[in-house]
């Protein structure tokens, strides 16, 4: 059996389609994002560059993770590595999400805003891993 390797090209080209994903969501839903959050564009104009770095790290972070447990999982395809990547979503980013909101007196709503983002991501992350493989060579060959 192939053993499966990180492919970096893969993770690379996702984290910059994560980029275009997370500005055009935030595009769409910024008045709506705004008014649940009570803030005014104003408010933003001094944002920090380290919330893009942060930003960006956390990206990185979250596809090189994914990108492991996909080898370790034997994930080969664009409909399994969808579908890891959306219960890993649920599990570890939704609801945990969701009871921070709620439970620091936010909507709902504001939840669905962030977690719809990053689940874009995520089925990025897993589509694009799950179908871009990258094997061993040494055990490839050896098999």
């Amino acid at each position: 059996m192939k053993k499966l390797r990180i492919n970096h090209l893969a993770v690379g080209a996702v984290i910059l389609i994560q980029q275009v994903i997370d500005v055009t969501w935030y595009s769409l839903l910024r008045n709506k994002w705004m008014q649940l959050l009570a803030k005014q564009a104003a408010d933003f104009e001094a944002t920090s560059v380290f919330a893009y770095v942060v930003s960006f790290a956390g990206e990185v972070v979250s596809c090189y993770v994914t990108a492991w447990v996909f080898t370790k999982l034997n994930i080969d395809n664009v409909r399994d590595g969808i579908l890891l990547a959306a219960l890993l979503w649920l599990g570890y980013t939704y609801f945990p999400l969701a009871q921070t909101d709620l439970f620091s007196l936010r909507p709902i709503q504001l939840s669905l805003i962030n977690g719809g983002g990053v689940l874009l991501n995520a089925i990025a992350c897993g589509a694009m891993l799950g179908a871009w493989k990258k094997y061993d060579e040494k055990n490839a060959k050896a098999s």
